[in-house]
């Protein structure tokens, strides 16, 4: 079991990524029951793998953020205060190592009941539900969507800069991503009391009122000073969202991404291009930097490479990325999306059809990465997604027949609500694969597979030492 969690911000949710492992034939009982014992190893073994690769560098972020005056006072501490800094620090690290161990916990109860609907193909959950119901068309009112455009998101989850001990029981669940009751809840806004103002009998019976002309500021000032009515200047709000494409502005389901631009790309602001498709396909850059770490070698082949998110990320960890997409602006805008990372040097980008390709290549790469289209955004509105029937432009095991004319170590990015079955069974008999679970901040957004064994072998050898 592995585990990831880095850190938060408006714009920069936090990631978990839980996996485990599954042998094709082999019974899965022990995860669909959810055994006390299952879970306990589970989220130990997740929280020590994380704490170990993650935890030092969280504790020292937070502690500059509230001790931002520490670097220069402790060079000029004297041995008193430096112990007084020890001290305080140790005091930091245990209140921020509980404050983060209740967070993992939530994520890992989400973790093992969508694991546990994956392996069990139950009907909707709470969190589908809420996603289908995006699909409603639904006015956003102008400030719901500045508090969109703000950094806010549609749903609310928590976050390590959440105090759970502070909030209300109807927060918490928010945060959580529970539901809070049932039904369509009705929100009314109380409207302050409106100030009369003078009527326009009053004032024309007023013996005293002296009709000033208005040609000019001052004349209509002082005239709004004697009607006991001023007048305020407007100031001219900004165009609200006026960067969104034109695509998006009246498309409420795609406006979300908008508001999600940097999860996509950190650098978004620097140039980056993406057309309409590539805004619902992209992977997150940290699930992508997560992948990228999981398949580091030699020479790494992107089959669906789009716009670029993984094969960015891949020339981070490889000594050689094969980006290939048959969409010839996808791969021009992939080109300047590596650029802005100054990765495109070690790129080669290849305009064809991964079908094609595969069957007439001689390259022999370390490792194949499959991310085929979804579909579009209407995948969220199956309960259980058939990756066998649904995925473009075909099947998830006769893309795994191509992949395999080229390597057997292969990893497959796919929908959060995918048949783990079906996943599953895309191993060959015996073999064993990993499913990971992604998540940004406590939602599930999405699944990679692993399978052959350079992939999984270490945790072969792991189950044949126990």
């Amino acid at each position: 079991m592995n585990s990831h969690y880095l850190s938060t911000s408006r714009s920069n949710p936090q990631f978990y990524t839980f996996s485990q492992r599954f042998e094709r034939g082999a019974s899965c009982d022990s995860c669909c029951s959810l055994d006390p014992q299952w879970k306990e190893q589970v989220q130990q073994a997740a929280w020590l793998d994380f704490w170990q690769r993650e935890g030092h560098d969280f504790l020292e972020q937070k502690w500059h953020e509230q001790h931002p005056e520490y670097k220069l006072e402790i060079e000029l501490a004297t041995p008193e205060e430096r112990t007084a800094w020890q001290e305080l620090w140790e005091r930091h690290a245990c209140d921020q190592s509980a404050h983060f161990w209740h967070i993992f916990s939530c994520v890992c109860e989400n973790y093992q009941r969508d694991l546990s609907n994956g392996l069990q193909g139950v009907e909707q959950t709470f969190d589908e539900l809420s996603d289908n119901l995006s699909h409603l068309d639904i006015q956003q009112s102008e400030d719901s969507a500045v508090s969109a455009e703000s950094g806010g998101e549609e749903e609310q989850y928590l976050t390590a800069n959440d105090e759970p001990e502070l909030l209300d029981e109807e927060q918490q669940l928010r945060l959580l991503g529970l539901p809070t009751s049932f039904g369509v809840r009705v929100v009314r806004k109380r409207r302050k009391p409106r100030q009369r103002p003078a009527s326009e009998s009053e004032s024309d019976t007023d013996p005293n009122l002296v009709i000033m002309p208005k040609d000019e500021v001052k004349d209509e000032l002082l005239h709004g000073v004697q009607s006991r009515v001023i007048k305020k200047k407007k100031k001219k709000k900004p165009q609200k969202n006026s960067n969104i494409p034109e695509f998006m502005r009246d498309d409420i389901l795609l406006r979300k991404y908008w508001f999600r631009r940097f999860s996509l790309f950190s650098r978004f602001d620097q140039g980056i291009l993406l057309d309409r498709e590539s805004w619902f396909s992209v992977t997150p850059e940290k699930i992508a930097k997560q992948t990228a770490r999981r398949l580091a070698g030699d020479v790494v082949v992107d089959a669906f490479c789009g716009c670029g998110g993984n094969a960015i990320q891949f020339a981070n960890t490889c000594s050689r990325v094969i980006a290939i997409d048959i969409d010839a602006n996808k791969l021009a805008m992939a080109k300047q999306n590596a650029f802005i990372y100054g990765v495109a040097h070690k790129i080669e980008f290849v305009h064809a059809d991964f079908l094609q390709f595969a069957n007439s290549t001689r390259l022999r790469p370390d490792v194949v990465f499959l991310s085929p289209p979804w579909g579009g955004p209407d995948y969220l509105k199956q309960a259980t997604f058939d990756i066998e029937q649904h995925l473009l432009p075909l099947g998830a095991s006769q893309l795994m027949q191509h992949a395999r004319r080229l390597t057997e170590n292969i990893g497959f990015f796919l929908p959060r609500n995918s048949n783990i079955q079906q996943v599953i069974a895309l191993s060959h008999l015996g073999e064993q694969c990993e499913v990971e679970h992604n998540y940004l901040d406590t939602r599930l957004v999405a699944i990679t597979a692993y399978y052959g064994g350079s992939l999984v072998k270490s945790s072969r050898a792991e189950d044949n030492e126990d």
